[in-house]
This record gives C-alpha cells, structure tokens and sequence, in this order.
C-alpha cells in the first residue's frame, strides 16, 4: 500500500516524528502508521516545526540574553551554494545582540566554535550588569555538519557586561567573548543528529556517519543538504572504515519531491558520468540515500541525464546492521547465573551451545548471534585466574564444541563478539591488554598505542568502530578489517566522569558510559564525539557501585535519525540491574525464560544465585 504523507512530513522538516514504511523498498508496508516522537536534546524540542532562533527583541533579563547569545550563529556553519551568505547572516544576527560600540570591533573569526556554557547569577556593578560565564570548547562545527575536536578544551572564564540598549526596551553586551560561539544547548535545540550512511570499505555493512544538520532552513535545502554531504563522501574520523561514493556519482541538479500525492517520490538526477557505474553499486548508493534521508519514507527515483533507471530495490533493513532480526520484538537478555549462561528475559532464543557441561564456572560471557551462534566464555581457571574458552553447536552430529583458548588471565572482561572478513572473532581486555581472538583459539594483541591498562570494550553493531574503557577513561576508535584487524586511532571520550568502568553502545551514535562523579555512581549517555551530553537520572543508582554497562542498540527504519535509546543492563554489587528512565531494577530468574540446564546447580535451587554480568546478543 502506498502512503502519501511523505511530502506533508518534508515540508514540516526531515525532522519530523511521524514515519511509515514503503512498499517496495524493502519496508514492511502493511500496518498501522506508527508516530514517533523526537526524545529532547539538553531540554530543548528537536522538532523542526515553527522553529525560530530568539533575538535580543525587549529581554530583560541579564542570563537570559547571554544565553540566546550563544544560540545566535546556529544554522551559520551550512554555507552552500543555495545558502552562499549563511555565515554572513549569522554573525550579523550575533551582533544583533551586542551595544553599537561592540558590534563595530566584534571580530567574527572563521568559523564556528561550539562551547560547553556555564552561565552564572547576574550581579548589578557601576557600569551595568556583570555575568560571569565559563565556556569550555568543545570543537568546531563545519560546513559539512561535523564537529572537529578543538586542540585545546581547557575552560575559561569571561565576565561579560551587559547595558541597557541604546534605543527602545531591553539589553545588550557591552563586551562579547571573541569569535562565532554555539553554546550545546543551541546545538541541541536548533540542530538534528542526523547521520548519514556510507558503506564499510568491504561493502557488507552501512557505517552510520554522525553530522548535525540545522532544523532553521527550508525542508527542500535539508534535502539538499544531505545529499550533497553523501556526495562529499565520510568524515575524517571514518574515512579508515568507509568508502566514498564511486567518483562518477554526480548530481546533476536539485535533488527534490515529485510525483503526485499518490506517487510521490525523491527524484535524484546523476549526470552522464554514472552511466559507467555497476548497477549494484547504483543500488548500494540507493539504500544509502533511503537510510540518510530518514525520516522520509518516499522511495528514491534514481536517474542518469533524466532517464530513469530500472533497479532492484534495495533491502534497506538488511544493510544496516543495527537492525534488529526480523521478527524480534523483545531483545533477548542474558545472565550469568550460579557459574552457568543463562537466558534471563526477552523473546526466548533457542541455543542448544549452552546445554553443555563446558557451561559452568562461567565469569562473563558473550553470544554472537549467528548460524551457528559463537559463544565466548570467560570460564574460572584455577589458582585465581581465568581463561577465554570458544564454542558453537555442530548441527550435523548435535553435539556442542567447545575449544581452550591461549588466552589466560588475572582480570579479563567480558568478550564482545563481531564478523570480520576472517570469520567469528572476539574482542577482549585481558591483564590491561586488548585481544582479538578468532575460533582457533589463537590471541592477538590489539591494543592502541598510549592508552594505558584496557578493562571494557564494546563494538559498534556494523563492527567498523569500538570503544573501550583504559586507565579509567572512555575511548572510541574504528576497528579496521581490511587485513588484519586494527584499531584505529582513540579519541578520549569526554563524558564527565572519572573511574569509568564500562560502556556500550547504546544508539548508532551514542554511548552510554559507566563511572563516578562526586564519588558516587552514574551513567551517561553521550554522543560518539562527545558534543552532546546527557546523565541518566536515576535516583536509587547513587548508592550502588557499577562494575560494567551493556546495551542493546537495535535500529528500526521508522526511527528518527537521532534513534531511541537501547535497552540498558548494568551489573553493580555483584548483581545485574535492568536500567529503566528514573531507577534501575534487579534483573530476577524465576519465570524467565534460561537455557537448558546441563547440570543441577545453584541456580535450579530453591534459593537461586542472583544474574551477574548481564548482556545481549552481539
């Protein structure tokens, strides 16, 4: 069935909450239309409608007008060829806020800072009011809709004046910070997190690229926008991991709608030069566009010099990754429960691997998902030391195999299981060091130069970035598989926190990161480039001490490109917790679903031992 709402839900902005699958497109296109509203960003509404940057007008309230200060660039980083003098506008906006004298000697600079902004209490003084303000830079926001990580991030403190204006009602700054300054909470009001997708450079998996697109301008210059950024090709941070579009991709002209409301598609027109590009590569740039276009569910009429061309469909769920298998609705939970892997909550998965004997003494565990499923288990090893040990279920003679790996250790967190070209392979931080270790059971040594001790680590769901936890500090980094596995350079994560002890994924940009502030415990969701910054508030977490962090980052094609948060599991004081939006609750045992049991154990006791180290499916 064809919907029509497509063109109503651009016009309205590509940020819009309500999204319907195609047919067609390889969508699901039966079902009731589902409305899906965008989470908040700092507080701010991410919705795009009648969205408007506030000016100067008759405020008179000192904070008040600082603070829409530094909301006054947004939209200026987007220059174009349909927008040539956004930065010019925005800095003339800017100095809409400033007193005669200012504005005249104001030096806009290059570019556009954005700025962590803590501003303080106004106080009266002689010469009008003062407003103490601390802003900690956190990058540069660009043309392309990234934010390039300043080289200095250290904080500092400007007392900024602020005076009556000079004609009609209200305030203006006497003595302005220098430059272009974006504080997050303008990025977050007045800009989408909003990736693009670029194939992974093996052309199995999309690799999401975060960018942030400006909700101020016109749906028909988003369009634009976006298409022209996948054209631009990835971003530094990616570009190990990514391929560009093939070179004679050109768009010819103005991406746009057309059709009538009964046939309503995204025309995009190439030149002559993408004749020579291979059909399944013009369908591979397709499912690019379908997934960067998002939430816009009108399928994409490609064309080369205006003709349009006949292709297959792309299967758009399949080539992300982070789609959940068809046909779950509950991710399946599981646990370590009396030394044994047990499922715990979830759609019950059958897994005949763990009905084995070698299910026992477990630590920590990890499953990747698969036929047959791998699993990896961190098992006791005697003398108070562990040891990895691989498995997987031999359909043929129903008998489960389990394998010894080389790799021993103290102190060894749990594995995290991904598909490289070379087949089933985990990761794992074993005694400070990072390890890849594939089915034969031999370990490699992967750990970053500089780093320190690794003690967590979590993949992204395509398997083309990692994050990891070292020294305490939260790290990410692209995990190349174009040879031998890589991790690419770290970037520290700045989450706020210190002691981290774990992170996950917990969208297809974000991060949620375990550790301490004040002494007590916390979690934080944060992008992957550290812009956009969010503590989970969850009022009985305090008293608990967190040992580790899993999460569930399954993507739906209905989503906004922002996504929804994963379903989160943590383990503190030994025992594993289900993380809900005020508190967090102790995962049970009883009446969920669980593995067969090889043995009697603890855990098939009247008393059951309590679920630890709890994670999902990789």
């Amino acid at each position: 069935m064809r919907r029509t709402h497509g063109a109503a839900r651009l016009l309205a902005g590509l940020v819009c909450g309500v999204v319907l699958a195609v047919a067609g497109c390889g969508v699901p296109s039966s079902g009731t239309p589902v409305v899906v509203r965008d989470a908040t960003v700092n507080g701010a509404p991410s919705s795009s409608d009648g969205a408007a940057k506030e000016g100067p007008g008759d405020v008179t309230d000192a904070e008040e007008l600082v603070r829409r200060y530094l909301t006054a660039v947004a939209g200026g980083n987007e220059t174009s060829q349909d927008q040539p003098d956004a930065f010019k506008k925005a800095a003339e906006w800017a100095q809409g806020f400033l007193t005669t004298e200012a504005a005249a000697s104001w030096q806009p600079g290059q570019a556009i800072t954005v700025v962590r902004a803590r501003i303080g209490i106004a106080v009266a003084t002689a010469n009008g009011t003062r407003v103490e303000v601390a802003l900690q830079p956190v990058g540069t926001l660009d043309s392309s809709g990234t934010v390039e990580p300043v080289a200095d991030p250290a904080s500092r403190t400007y007392q900024i004046t602020v005076v009556p204006a000079a004609r009609g009602t209200g305030l203006r700054i006497a003595d302005p910070p220098p430059g272009m300054l974006l504080s997050t909470e303008g990025l977050g009001r007045f800009y989408e997190v909003h990736p693009i997708y670029f194939w992974d450079t093996e052309g199995r998996n999309l690799v999401p690229d975060l960018r942030y697109i400006s909700i101020l301008g016109s749906a028909d210059n988003r369009l634009v926008q976006l298409t022209s950024w996948l054209r631009d090709g990835p971003s530094d941070f990616l570009r190990q991991v990514a391929a560009p579009l093939p070179a004679a991709i050109e768009i010819k002209d103005r991406p746009g709608l057309e059709g009538t409301a009964a046939d309503r598609h995204v025309r995009v027109n190439l030149s002559a030069k993408a004749a020579s590009v291979p059909p399944p590569q013009l369908t591979n740039y397709i499912a690019q566009l379908r997934w960067s276009l998002r939430p816009l569910d009108d399928p994409v009429e490609l064309q080369i010099e205006n003709q349009r061309q006949d292709l297959q469909p792309p299967d758009v769920l399949s080539d992300n990754a982070a789609v959940a298998p068809s046909g779950q609705r509950d991710p399946p939970r599981f646990a370590v429960v009396g030394g044994q892997v047990r499922q715990i909550e979830g759609d019950a998965t059958n897994l005949p691997v763990l009905a084995d004997e070698n299910n026992s003494g477990v630590v920590r565990a990890a499953i990747l998902r698969g036929t047959p499923a791998r699993v990896g288990l961190v098992r006791g090893d005697g003398a108070g030391r562990v040891r990895l040990w691989l498995g997987w279920y031999d359909e043929a003679s129903e008998t489960a195999r389990y394998s010894r790996t080389g790799l021993g250790a103290a102190v060894m967190s749990r594995p995290v299981g991904l598909l490289t070209p070379d087949g089933p392979t985990f990761l794992v931080a074993a005694d400070g060091r990072l390890y890849s270790v594939q089915m034969d059971g031999v370990a490699v040594d992967r750990t970053p130069a500089g780093v320190g001790a690794v003690t967590a680590v979590s993949v992204a769901p395509e398997g083309r970035r990692v994050a990891f936890v070292a020294n305490g500090r939260p790290y990410v980094a692209v995990l190349r598989a174009d040879g031998a596995l890589a991790v690419g350079p770290p970037v520290e994560l700045r989450a706020g926190l210190s002691d981290v002890v774990g992170v996950a994924w917990s969208r297809e940009n974000w991060l949620v990161v375990a550790g301490r502030v004040a002494g007590q415990s916390a979690l934080v969701e944060l992008t992957t480039d550290s812009v956009l910054v969010e503590p989970l508030q969850l009022r009985n977490l305090p008293g608990l001490t967190v040992t580790g962090v899993a999460a569930d980052p399954a993507v739906k094609f209905e989503d906004t490109p922002r996504g929804e948060r994963a379903l989160i599991l943590m383990e503190a004081n030994g025992r594993a917790y289900r993380v809900y939006s005020l508190s967090v609750v102790e995962l049970a045992v009883d009446g969920t679903p669980s593995a067969p049991s090889p043995t009697p154990s603890a855990s098939t006791s009247a008393n059951p031992a309590p679920p630890t180290a709890p994670f999902f499916l990789d």
